[in-house]
């Protein structure tokens, strides 16, 4: 067995490449986004003259290498241009395959009930309205349905991203592909480009086939949910054997199935291993818990937090945050759901800072240089974003996946996640993630207490942007407080 962490698409882009590249017999590829058009990276596959990764794809499939591919769609209504990159990028892959390959446009099957439909009627005669004045070349073949057979939503998708070659080699995060997810450890560009993500590359046969078997479920599922599949007629995969992770290497997994019903908006949890598991290794903890998520919302998990913090008098706990999420961030969303959702965070931090005191540590980063006029500011500074969903516990054990900390990651979503215990493997991906971010506040000092974290960030936000060490600054809670605002009609687990 080996595995390496990943640190940011600088790490994570080459080595995803040379994955896919070293595939002879099967690859195995889920993602919510993955641009065609994405270059490559790694010189030794750009040196024969390939440049983008549908050339890559083009080519290991010429080599007579079998492509299921899982390509997550969404919903057409409410999140059109996300629906219609979908189907661009899988038209991409899928015009450039050959032999024993499919791509699949993969919609969750939930679809919510007609009170829904009643309820957001005026918003969805105006989103129709919309779309028949457009170019039908415009038109996805999901968009033309809806206009000749009525409304669909879909407000569950698959989230999860990962790769698998021949049933032995895989990588696991949370980092998609393309250019916009493509970032360095020095987050030099412009703000509103920057993208910090984290995953794993390891070879062991046992998990991945315990991930190969579920990457099985979810191609049949999305098979049964209407999935287009462009390119050849749909092949179900066999899931009559199903092998089982090790302890030490664990696949963590979050699948709902559809549930009917006027009233029903969201699914039904069927597999809810990150759901039951994350607080039982909260309750584990000792002497410090290390958090990188891109959403801290789901009540549960903060009231076991809180209690641990009674049982654990030692317990340190350092969370990373983005400043806000990224439609607020760089889009300027201020509806109301985007405000709920910053609600039930603002709540989940308060709580926690009241239950740990000096002991709770909620930091974001920012870049060391002053904010352009045109971006976003966070202390002065333009921020970095943070897309990555890592757990690090005692120098004991390593969480790193898809899921973040929410309700919709936890309950609702398609998620893949693995559990790594392993010292040295947990000490390292704590001690790389406080060196990039601590830079050279972090010195002697010990990275796994949270006075460490807090007082960089402090000093950081007293000083010019220029003159800060590292990247870190208090995470902005009144800003945050200020924007957060209670929706009582949807339900947290979709936030």
């Amino acid at each position: 067995m080996t595995i390496t962490p990943l640190i940011t698409a600088e790490e994570g882009f080459p080595a995803l490449e040379r994955l896919v590249a070293s595939a002879k017999s099967e690859l195995l590829l889920s993602y919510r986004l993955f641009d065609p058009d994405t270059r490559l990276r790694e010189p030794r596959l750009t040196e024969r003259g390939l440049e983008t990764w549908a050339d890559l794809i083009a080519w290991v499939t010429r080599r007579g290498v079998k492509l299921r591919f899982l390509m997550t769609d969404f919903d057409p209504l409410f999140t059109i241009e996300l629906h219609r990159m979908a189907w661009r990028n899988a038209s991409g892959f899928a015009d450039v395959v050959q032999g024993d390959a499919q791509v699949l446009v993969a919609p969750h099957g939930q679809r919510a009930g007609r009170l829904w439909h009643l309820l957001m009627a005026p918003k969805l005669l105006g989103i129709l309205r919309e779309l028949r004045a457009e170019d039908p070349t415009k038109l996805t073949p999901v968009q033309r349905r809806i206009l000749e057979r009525g409304v669909e939503l879909r407000p569950v998708t698959v989230h999860q991203k990962f790769a698998i070659a021949d049933g032995t080699s895989c990588i696991i995060g949370g980092l998609d592909i393309d250019e916009r997810r493509f970032d360095t450890a020095d987050h030099d560009r412009h703000p509103t480009q920057t993208w910090h993500d984290v995953s794993v590359v390891l070879r062991d046969e046992d998990f991945a086939g315990a991930l190969r078997g579920h990457f099985a479920e979810c191609w049949n599922a999305a098979i049964d949910a209407g999935a287009a599949v462009l390119a050849d007629p749909p092949v179900r995969m066999d899931t009559s054997k199903r092998p089982q992770s090790r302890d030490d290497l664990r696949l963590l997994r979050t699948i709902s199935t559809p549930r009917t019903g006027a009233t029903r908006l969201g699914p039904s949890p069927h597999v809810r291993d990150h759901d039951v598991l994350v607080p039982k290794l909260f309750e584990e903890a000792q002497r410090y818990i290390y958090i990188e998520t891109q959403f801290l919302r789901h009540a549960p998990l903060i009231d076991t937090l809180c209690d641990v913090s009674v049982g654990a008098p030692e317990l340190e706990v350092i969370i990373l945050l983005p400043a806000a999420p990224e439609r607020v961030l760089f889009d300027g969303d201020d509806g109301w759901n985007a405000r709920h959702a910053h609600g039930l965070q603002v709540r989940a931090l308060d709580r926690l800072r009241r239950a740990f005191g000096h002991r709770l540590s909620i930091v974001t980063p920012a870049q060391p240089a002053p904010s352009p006029e045109d971006s976003p500011e966070v202390e002065g500074a333009g921020p970095v974003y943070v897309h990555s969903k890592v757990l690090v516990i005692d120098d004991r054990l390593a969480l790193v996946g898809s899921a973040n900390l929410n309700g919709r990651s936890l309950r609702w979503d398609s998620e893949a996640s693995i559990l790594v215990r392993n010292s040295d493997f947990a000490r390292t991906l704590q001690r790389r993630l406080a060196e990039k971010w601590l830079g050279d506040g972090l010195g002697e000092r010990d990275p796994r207490r949270a006075a460490t974290w807090t007082g960089v960030a402090e000093a950081n936000a007293a000083a010019r942007p220029e003159d800060r060490t590292g990247f870190l600054v208090p995470y902005p809670l009144e800003r945050s407080r200020q924007f957060a605002r209670k929706m009582w009609i949807l339900p947290n687990d979709m936030f």
